[in-house]
């Protein structure tokens, strides 16, 4: 699973906890489903996450203008794209299909390191150049 290192610093504070807190819920998730709590307590988990996901990009995606940031369509449509595919899976463990956590965890994780490595880099050069 993905850590915080200071590389993956985007130079805006509240962004960077939000990171942070981001790779914790994928870390407690990962550690409950490894140690086996049942599967409607795992999904309490995922919703807690997937709810986060979704403040988390709001917050990325204020900071976004739509006129002026170069990469606002490609970032836009990686944040629809993840939270698409976390609630997709969070159904799909609801209705009670069988699921593949620790895989699904897996992604979610190298996920949010490329994207806080990659489009999230560009969103704080862009910040910090309106300053």
């Amino acid at each position: 699973m993905a850590t915080w290192t200071d590389r993956m610093s985007v130079g805006i504070d509240e962004v960077d906890a939000q990171h942070r807190t981001l790779l914790d819920l994928v870390s407690d998730t990962e550690a409950a489903v490894e140690a086996g709590v049942a599967r409607k307590e795992a999904a309490r988990y995922l919703q807690r996450l997937c709810d986060y996901v979704v403040e988390h990009f709001a917050t990325e995606e204020s900071l976004m203008d739509p006129d002026a940031y170069p990469e606002y369509d490609r970032h836009m449509a990686e944040h629809m794209e993840c939270t698409n595919l976390a609630l997709d899976f969070l159904q799909s463990m609801n209705e009670g299909k069988d699921v593949d956590m620790p895989a699904f965890l897996e992604f979610a994780s190298k996920w949010i390191e490329d994207h806080i490595l990659g489009t999230d880099q560009t969103l704080g050069r862009f910040v910090a150049g309106k300053s």
